[in-house]
């Protein structure tokens, strides 16, 4: 079997916060899903794909430097790395941007590559045009939260592994869970927003 998955890293990230998971080790997180399907299917050919955005560095050269150090870091784990590139408004907000073109381009790709299962860590529903014409010569199967309605990728999706099954699957090294707020934190920052919504009035 000859199978790929497409992790769509800020994607993911909502999903995986959402679940309190502040970050994962990602190459576990590959090897659980490859480990799950071989126990299903036999040994299988799998490819990894990260598919991130580097920040301009001009906006800042210690978050630029960081990413390279953590894309180079996937590299060697054997992840193929796609990258994006991120818009800078007028404001200075950062915008991601080509992630979806490269993710659908690569689930056609492979779909004519004769791969026989593709995996998608996304809830974009713009990669569903994608994902149907990608079905024509493969099965997809989308990697999702059970937070997230993502009704378009579970509508054309072949199949649906659910993202809380997968973080199952980890030792708990390797998933580094959202640290609760102390009481006191939690009444200092409520104090300070309600000082600061009095200001706005």
């Amino acid at each position: 079997m000859k199978a790929a998955i497409l992790v769509d890293e800020n994607n993911a990230l909502c999903m995986l916060h959402d679940l309190g998971v502040h970050a994962i080790r990602w190459y576990q997180f590959f090897r659980a899903i490859h480990a799950a399907l071989e126990n299903d299917f036999g040994q299988a050919d799998v490819g990894y794909h990260f598919y991130g955005c580097l920040p301009p560095k001009f906006v800042s050269a210690e978050n630029f430097t960081n990413r390279t150090k953590f894309f180079k870091s996937l590299q060697r784990d054997g992840i193929q790395v796609h990258k994006g590139f991120c818009y800078c408004d007028s404001n200075g907000v950062l915008t991601e941007k080509g992630i979806d073109v490269e993710i659908s381009l690569d689930l056609f790709e492979f779909s004519l590559d004769d791969y026989d299962l593709l995996f998608v860590f996304s809830g974009d529903g713009d990669l569903a045009p994608a994902i149907r014409r990608a079905q024509q010569r493969t099965k997809v199967v989308a990697v999702v939260s059970r937070l997230q309605s993502a009704h378009q990728i579970k509508k054309w999706a072949d199949g649906v592994l659910y993202l809380e099954d997968v973080i199952r699957l980890l030792d708990d090294q390797h998933v580094i869970r959202k640290q609760p707020q102390k009481p006191f934190e939690e009444r200092a920052i409520y104090v300070r927003q309600q000082q600061e919504s009095e200001c706005i009035a």
